[in-house]
């Protein structure tokens, strides 16, 4: 039905003006705007069925949101100087914004859709030792937290670098697949990562630091260290992607 398609449309910017502009809009003034071809009432009606439907998740996180959270658990583990991690979020922001294009997306989790980016982005602007070590990282985030299969994110990679690149044929596989690589594999690999270090000191910004533990004591820690603590409480964590 055209009439309650387009409805629906004004609802829904009806209520998107209320949950993030500073100003909120009357319904009387929307009825005013689509020439009264719906009355206040019925745009009201329409909104509480829409946030129904949603389940009043109005604040839902986007892909592109997602895809910071994800660069922001392995930024202190990897040392990338601070242009490049730069260029990752913007090109990341990219790929993300461009899945709103394909419906296709909006049928998957934005947790897949930001993952499937942040790997193709890191396949495409990283060296091979590079993405091997932050591959690892991302594997272990996967196991940590609930994400899609490792099927279904490399599937969302290639229809986005499909997207991203539309001469490539779309069933043409990466160049990395994520593979099934187990928690202890991939710690395995950002150990020889850390090894291969000439640094083995460093702050936040490299592979290791220095932490205090409750009695006081310092200790080194390695992203191995930390995602292995990830691992065991995740149980525990209240960290969840949508």
């Amino acid at each position: 039905d055209q009439s309650k398609f387009q409805l629906l449309t004004i609802a829904a910017l009806y209520s998107s003006v209320k949950v993030h502009e500073r100003v909120a809009l009357s319904s009387d003034l929307f009825s005013e705007i689509c020439l009264r071809s719906y009355t206040a009432e019925e745009i009201e009606a329409m909104e509480r069925t829409l946030l129904n439907g949603l389940s009043w998740r109005c604040n839902a996180p986007t892909a592109h949101q997602v895809g910071l959270s994800i660069l922001s658990l392995i930024l202190p583990y990897v040392d990338i100087p601070e242009v490049t991690w730069g260029f990752l979020m913007d090109e990341m922001k990219y790929l993300t914004e461009l899945a709103v294009q394909d419906y296709y997306f909006s049928t998957q989790r934005m947790s897949t859709t930001a993952l499937a980016a942040v790997f193709n982005v890191v396949n495409d602007t990283s060296t091979k030792v590079r993405r091997q070590a932050i591959g690892a990282f991302l594997r272990v985030i996967m196991e940590c937290f609930d994400f899609d299969d490792s099927e279904q994110i490399n599937a969302v990679r290639r229809r986005l670098n499909f997207l991203a690149k539309p001469d490539t044929q779309e069933d043409e596989m990466m160049d990395d697949e994520i593979s099934l690589e187990s928690l202890e594999e991939s710690v395995e690999t950002i150990k020889a990562s850390n090894s291969s270090s000439s640094h083995p000191k460093r702050g936040h910004e490299g592979h290791f630091w220095h932490e205090k533990d409750e009695l006081g004591h310092e200790r080194v820690v390695s992203p191995s260290s930390s995602l292995r603590d990830i691992s065991s409480e995740k149980q525990d964590s209240s960290l969840h992607f949508c």
